[in-house]
This record gives C-alpha cells, structure tokens and sequence, in this order.
C-alpha cells in the first residue's frame, strides 16, 4: 500500500489503537497529523510512554511523516484549528480517522449526566464535528475517506462476543455502546451525503485490543484473545479502507477480525 503524497488526521493518536493507526498510515508513506488531549514535553530527552511526543518518536525512519498537534475533542473550536491548520500546511486532506474516544464503565441505572454527556461529546459530537469541518476540503479534493473507528459493543451481540472474558451483561458499557452506535448512524447517513463528491465514510471495529490502559485493568487480556496495539496488526485493515472511494466501498460497519475474509479480499 503506497499513500506518498496524502495527508491523514488520526485522532486519539497518542496511545493504543490511534497510535498504531497512525505509525501503519505513515509506514505506507503517509504525512499524519497526530492529533489528541496528551502531547508530551518535545523538549524533553526522558521516555514519554503514552503521549504524542512518543508518536512521533516511534515513527522515525517510516517513509512518510508524523507530527503532533494536541486536539480535545470536546472542545469544537480545537477540532476546527486542527483540520484548518492541517489543510493550510499540508494542502489538503485525504484520510481523517475518527478513533478517539473515552471508555468509562459505570452501573447502567447510576450514570450521571455530567458523564454521559462527557462520552457523547468525545465518541459522537467529536467524530461528527471533526466530519464537518473536513466535508469542506474533501469536495474541494472531490476525494478523501472518512473512517470512524467503532465497537463491536455497539451492535445486539452478547457481551462475551466482543469482550471475552466478561462475566456482566456488557461489563458497564451502556454509554460506550450507545455513543458507537450513533456512530454507526453518523457513518451511514454521511456516506450517502458525501457520496456525490466521491468521499468514502465508512465504521471499523479494531475488535478486541490489548491497549496499555486495557492491560492495565485487566492483565489476562492477552491471554484472553486481545490483539496486539501495534500497526502490523491493526494496519492492513485501515489502510485498505483509506484508499477506498465512494465507488469502491462506502456506508460500511467492518471488523479487522474479518480482514481478508468478508471483505477486503482482492
């Protein structure tokens, strides 16, 4: 997979799943713009696990480029200065992934409104904000494709299909799986409005991840089927979605696990 010359935007880069969506798009050449809340010290000489700064460090000798820019995804007017400022630097924009996203477990009957708010603010508001500040450029470009990274937990699947392991009926994910549902919608609706200029939107779900903050809760996560944080795992599925077009694949909800088996077979 040959992307010399695009530009991506991957949000919740810093760490886990967006970090290696965006080391696999700059291994295939890629300028990335790495965007999420956590940027680190560049000053700084000492290990900065976790953050953008170790994004950027971990792509060095990739063929295409990764550079830092912090993005709160709560907040519209830095999702707009991040998308505005990559266009203005880079020319344009061809691939934005829409991953990050909070994951917080609380009682189903006990969430606050304070805290769902929260969750849809970052994993819906969020990914639909950054889709309407990119529409713009992408059919200028009359080109681009829109991934927005979704959970299997958003679908009517038992709680042991997409978190093995999981002894609760789906483990105090309410709020996650309700707001990657929505995004399941947005990813749909959008497809069929930014077809005409030829601008794929599509769902992918990275599936069962062994992140750091993952491995933190739970180490047995492994041990459990969890896959592995790193762009050789999760890459091949996204790059394939990031040079699709609105002719060749659009409006799909996917899953990495069935990469090279249900789709994505050449």
């Amino acid at each position: 997979m040959d992307l010399s010359g695009k530009v991506a935007l991957v949000t919740g880069a810093s760490a886990g799943v967006g970090r290696a969506y965006a080391l696999a798009l700059a291994g295939a050449g890629a300028t990335v713009i790495a965007a999420a809340r956590t940027l680190g010290d560049p000053s700084s000489d000492k290990p900065q696990p976790n953050t953008l700064v170790d994004t950027v460090a971990r792509a060095a000798g990739s063929p295409g480029q990764v550079h830092a820019r912090r993005c709160d995804m709560e907040r519209e007017e830095d999702i707009a200065a991040a998308i505005g400022e990559t266009i203005a630097d880079h020319g344009g924009l061809d691939i934005l992934v829409n991953n990050a996203a909070l994951l917080t477990q609380f009682e189903p009957l006990t969430v606050s409104t304070d805290d769902w708010d929260q969750m849809l603010r970052i994993n819906l508001r969020g990914p639909y904000l950054a889709i309407r500040h990119a529409a713009p450029q992408m059919k200028r470009q009359h080109a681009g494709s829109i991934i927005n990274i979704t959970a299997r937990g958003a679908l009517l699947l038992p709680a042991a299909d997409f978190m093995p392991g999981t002894e609760r009926k789906f483990d105090g994910t309410l709020v996650y799986a309700v707001a990657k549902a929505g995004l399941n919608r947005l990813s749909f609706f959008m497809s069929e409005e930014l077809k005409p200029w030829d601008i794929a939107v599509n769902a992918l779900s990275p599936g069962f991840v062994a992140t750091d903050t993952a491995l933190a809760k739970n180490p047995n996560l492994k041990s459990l089927g969890g896959k592995d944080a790193t762009p050789e795992v999760l890459g091949p599925a996204l790059l394939h979605l990031a040079v699709q077009t609105a002719g060749t694949m659009t409006g799909q909800i996917l899953h990495t696990d069935e990469f090279g088996k249900s789709w994505g077979v050449a």
